[in-house]
């Protein structure tokens, strides 16, 4: 009998609840979509259905039902739980006729909701029908042509003549879809003259279609032994599982149901205990199941580790930025104007003033000791007390450091009772000796939280290239300040900085749990992973002991082996600390290992790890254990790279200083810079109106414009936002950074590394104009994304009507009833907009929209949880509606440094894919439609834009060119989309999407001398290595042309901004050629 579910909502899995995954599902599930395929494109295109017409004749299947005079659709009872589907039924001629429509139904719902092909085929089979390629030749022409009546005309009698056909061949057809088809045919060329219906008629039927999918099969299946709201209902653990998993998109093994992400994997195969490790670590942009079943998605800790920028870092810069003004002020100087803060410059002719970068150093010095300082610096100083104490308090109190020290005690403990070699547990003993002093040290010096606390950062670089005076200025200030240490002491110190780092990198805990586990794959080898687990306790163990040493520091700092400047060190203390903070909040300790499980936490790794260990314990079989084994083995090794993403160290190498490194970070920077225009991300407007209505889009930005008020709604809206962790770009460039493979926690380390990230705001903020326009967008979407999530809100609390996708979001937002109550309390008394607050003595100005205005809630305990739970979730949708990457969305081989290499720039894509395609595939509302019009609209306009760029003529562009390439510029197509560039670079064109349509090979391919696809494939580094190839050569063979002067042009920075392309024009053409 499975163990159940007793209030803590936790469970510990029975031994036979869990399936081993089967491995040739994936195999299964491509057959099954190639056939599925098949059925769509028939069941859509004409065709398709007079082929299946005709075979069903020859084999005698067709039969036909007589028509019975008493018979009425509306009475029978066989369509009880169906009258919401009559649709389907009202064209049957008998009882008889019925029963097989109810069967035939079943059977499309199951190809609908469980196969991607199937939607595929019947997409294709609508683009492939008669009147969809009629209206792209030249005999339909006409089609397009004339009067708004003309076109409805002409194009409403194709489509119903072909609904009509489609009706005769098949009884299966529902009616309404023969309605709405042909009224659409009528309609929509009036209202969308330049839209082709045939291409775009069948969405509708496919929506309703996958409506009444999920519908059927969330009453059928779900809803069947769930709990109800209350949680008065005890679940299964099956029942546990099931609702963890990604509400269903359609798409199969090409979505949710694919290997693609740790995310993905582990709510697909995953017990429930690890499928909430995961929810709770990953930020994951879909709906789970439970989401339609009233419950809630807990806010993760990616989430909250973005809240805390705000709060931290960027209130503590804020300090530091109005006491250097002041300083200005003082010396009759203006402060700090909007380009100079910036560029982190000060243009003065006073060389008497420090800059901003020596007055943040100077701060450094004050709080190491230095007494004659400004007063301004002394007051920066106190700012920065608060940012230190508060994160430094929180550390020391989560005992963070000596709970993972405490970890690799126990753990060399149990190699060493296990061990029997002597030597071997000698040297063990050695290193629990240091373990132990290690821990010592750490609770003797290791406190966060005294005055003037400030984190130490060496410069690796600068200690690597001058290690022996490094060592010799390191010995000398150990010596002044303890006389009695030993040289071996020393020595021991001194070696520990050749593996110093600026983070701490943990050992696998996947493997270390594999180490104590008493099951293993046959394949394990124990040794090998014991040695690399010790070499990583000495590693880790010496960055904690040289965190803190008894010396003067200022004599390092004036070595240059120190870091000196503020701003950096707070950045890097921001990375170091907020996530190991974040992640013992809920696991007990930094490592989600689960060694200081208790109540209130999540269970651990190590808690998981022991479920599937008994279960191996109960397998009946050697097949099942190993089965069993690599399942455990598999989820253990995502929650552990879970972990590592959100701390930001997954994928990083051992030396992320090393030239290779620096040289992959500043080319990745080179490649941005030369390569993009800045004008692709006007797509961004058209997804604020697909995720809030066209006609609430507009109603909402007009009170706003109009109502007089628009700077206190931004005011408030960007607040909000910000407090949610995004819209931040114009002090991190989060955005830019992740979309552009760049957003690497630990880099710029040195000086030429510093010059060249400084270089890339300026691009990012000036030219390219990524920072503005991000903040821009994103805090409109903040402002949209409130007022809509507390209409929502009202809608729950007081009853009213609200959609089953409305209360699914507000539950993926993690806002359960309790706090919707309070949220909706607050908002009525400090908000403003609708059923709350006007912001004139006159009377409402707003109707529609709505502001939270949660900087003035109260500060009862009750309030404070619901503004950080709103935070949360307004931060979360601005994620999703302005497509922004995060952690978990790439597969984890695309953070590591080459794979960064190869996906630079497709991280979007795959943003996009789950952003927009599958989640409107979850939601599959008229809002989605609209904003597949806008968006095509909108890759249009860039595609038009990319045109003139190349002073190439958009209006002779062929049409079914322009569809194409509006299609892959709005990013509809996500990954889809450069999944099929690149095959048709590889296959010069000859197969894919475009050649599929009759489009030309895009311009701008690159291809070098030898005709070669394949670097242009493999990343824009390898396509500007191959670039620099094709000069040289060009260059020394004497074959230099305007082709050789083209890739001139694309290796010089900034050449690919829109609004410079003139400039470069001119340069291409007089300079290089």
């Amino acid at each position: 009998m499975p163990e159940i579910n007793i209030g803590t909502g936790r469970t510990f899995l029975t031994h036979k609840e869990i399936r081993p995954v089967d491995e040739t599902s994936f195999l299964q599930g491509l057959k099954d979509s190639a056939i599925n395929l098949g059925r769509g494109w028939s069941d859509e295109n004409t065709l398709g259905l007079a082929t299946l017409f005709v075979a069903k004749n020859v084999m005698n299947e067709n039969k036909d039902y007589e028509y019975d005079s008493g018979y009425n659709v509306f009475a029978d009872p066989q369509l009880e739980g169906l009258t919401e589907y009559l649709g389907n039924f009202m064209h049957s001629n008998s009882a008889e006729h019925t029963k097989h429509l109810i069967q035939r139904f079943y059977e499309k719902q199951k190809q609908v909701s469980g196969s991607p092909s199937y939607m595929i085929g019947r997409i294709l089979g609508g683009l492939t029908d008669p009147s969809s390629l009629f209206a792209f030749t030249k005999g339909g022409k006409f089609l397009l042509t004339g009067s708004r009546l003309k076109r409805s005309a002409g194009f409403g009698g194709i489509v119903a003549a072909e609904e009509a056909s489609k009706r005769m061949l098949t009884d299966e057809r529902p009616i309404s879809d023969t309605v709405l088809i042909s009224a659409g045919g009528f309609i929509l060329p009036a209202m969308f003259p330049s839209l082709p219906v045939g291409a775009g008629k069948k969405f509708d039927d496919l929506a309703d279609a996958l409506d009444e999918s999920d519908d059927i099969i969330f009453n059928n299946k779900y809803t069947a032994g769930a709990a109800s709201p209350k949680g008065t209902k005890i679940k299964t653990e099956k029942e546990l599982q099931e609702g963890n998993k990604i509400q269903p998109t359609g798409m199969g093994i090409f979505g949710e149901q694919g290997p693609f992400n740790p995310l993905f994997r582990v709510l697909k195969n995953g017990s429930s205990n690890s499928q909430e490790f995961i929810e709770s670590v990953l930020e994951g942009p879909l709906y789970q199941v439970k989401n339609f079943k009233g419950e809630i998605t807990t806010p993760s800790i990616e989430r909250n580790i973005y809240k805390r920028y705000v709060p931290t870092v960027l209130t503590a810069t804020k300090k530091v930025e109005s006491a250097y003004n002041k300083y200005l002020q003082r010396n009759g100087i203006n402060q700090q104007g909007f380009i100079e803060k910036n560029l982190d410059k000060k243009f003065t002719n006073n060389k008497k003033v420090m800059n901003p970068r020596e007055f943040r150093e100077s701060i450094w010095d004050y709080r190491f000791g230095k007494s004659d300082v400004e007063d301004e610096v002394i007051e920066a100083s106190k700012g920065l007390d608060d940012f230190y104490k508060a994160i430094g308090g929180e550390y020391d109190e989560l005992k963070i450091v000596q709970s993972y020290l405490n970890s690799q005690i126990d753990a060399v403990k149990f190699f060493i009772g296990r061990t029997k070699s002597t030597t071997k547990k000698q040297e063990l003993n050695i290193k629990l000796e240091k373990l132990e002093q290690r821990l010592e040290y750490v609770n003797k010096y290791g406190s966060l939280k005294q005055d003037k606390y400030t984190n130490i950062m060496f410069k690796k670089d600068e200690i690597t290239r001058r290690f022996d005076d490094f060592k010799i200025v390191l010995t000398k200030a150990l010596r002044d300040k303890n006389p009695l240490i030993r040289d071996d002491e020393i020595d021991d110190i001194v070696e520990s900085f050749k593996q110093y780092q600026p983070y701490i990198e943990f050992e696998n805990i996947a493997q270390k749990i594999k180490v104590l586990s008493r099951h293993n794959s046959s394949k394990f080898d124990r040794e090998l992973v014991e040695t690399q687990l010790m070499n990583k306790v000495d590693r880790v163990s010496a960055r904690f002991m040289s965190r803190k040493l008894n010396i003067d520091y200022r004599i390092l700092a004036d070595a240059g082996f120190i870091e000196k400047d503020i701003n950096i060190l707070k950045r890097i203390y921001y990375n170091q600390t907020i996530p190991d903070i974040e992640i013992a909040k809920v696991f007990g300790d930094p490592m989600g290992y689960g060694a200081n499980y208790q109540k209130g936490n999540r269970l651990g790794m190590k808690q998981i790890a022991d479920e599937y260990d008994d279960m191996i314990d109960e397998a009946t079989s050697a097949a099942q254990k190993q089965k069993l084994i690599k399942q455990r083995d598999e989820i253990l090794e995502d929650l552990d790279a879970s972990i590592s993403l959100v701390r930001g160290t997954y994928g990083l190498p051992n030396d992320p200083n090393r030239t290779l490194s620096r040289g992959i970070r500043i080319f990745k920077l080179y490649n941005a810079m030369t390569m993009l225009t800045g004008i692709a991300q006007t797509v961004d407007v058209a997804r604020l109106v697909m995720m809030n209505g066209m006609g609430k889009t507009f109603k909402m930005s007009w009170e706003v414009m109009t109502g007089g008020f628009a700077k206190e709604t931004f005011k408030m809206s960007k607040n909000t936002v910000q407090l949610g962790g995004e819209a931040l770009d114009m002090a991190t460039s989060q955005r830019a950074m992740s979309m552009y493979g760049m957003d690497d926690a630990f880099g710029v380390f040195n000086k030429f590394e510093r010059g060249v990230s400084s270089v890339g705001n300026l691009y990012f903020t000036f030219l390219n104009l990524s920072n503005p326009w991000n903040t821009g967008v994103k805090t409109i979407a903040g402002m949209f994304n409130g007022a809509r999530t507390l209409e929502s809100i009202e809608a729950l609390v007081t009853g009213g009507k609200i959609s089953k996708v409305n209360l699914a979001r507000l539950r993926n937002l993690g806002i359960d009833d309790a706090t919707a109550k309070e949220i909706y309390k607050q908002y009525k008394k400090h908000g403003y907009g609708k059923n709350a607050n006007s912001w004139s003595s006159i009377g409402d100005s707003y109707k529609v929209m709505r502001v939270a205005n949660t900087e003035s809630w109260d500060q009862t305990p009750e309030a404070i949880k619901a503004a950080d739970v709103f935070h949360s979730a307004i931060g979360k949708q601005a994620r999703i509606d302005i497509v922004t990457p995060s952690k978990g969305d790439v597969p984890l081989w695309a953070n590591t440094e080459m794979g960064g290499v190869l996906l630079q720039f497709k991280k979007f894509g795959i943003a996009s894919t789950q952003r927009m395609l599958m989640r409107g595939l979850q939601e599959k509302d008229i809002n989605f439609f609209n904003g597949v019009l806008l968006l095509m609209a909108a890759g249009a306009m860039v595609d038009a834009f990319r045109q003139k760029a190349f002073n190439r003529d958009y209006s002779k562009k062929p049409f079914g060119q322009k569809v194409v390439d509006a299609f892959d510029r709005s990013g509809l197509g996500g990954v889809f989309s450069d999944i099929n560039n690149a095959i048709e670079r590889i296959g010069n064109n000859e197969i894919g999407l475009r050649p599929l349509l009759g489009a030309k090979k895009p311009y701008g391919t690159y291809r070098d001398l030898f005709n070669n696809p394949i670097p242009d494939v493999l990343g824009p580094s390898a396509s500007q290595l191959a670039n620099i190839g094709d000069i040289a050569w060009t260059w020394g063979t004497g074959k230099y042309n305007h082709h050789t002067a083209r890739n001139v042009r694309r290796l010089l920075p900034f050449q690919n901004v829109w609004f410079l392309d003139s400039l470069f024009d001119e340069v291409e053409k007089k300079g290089l050629r």
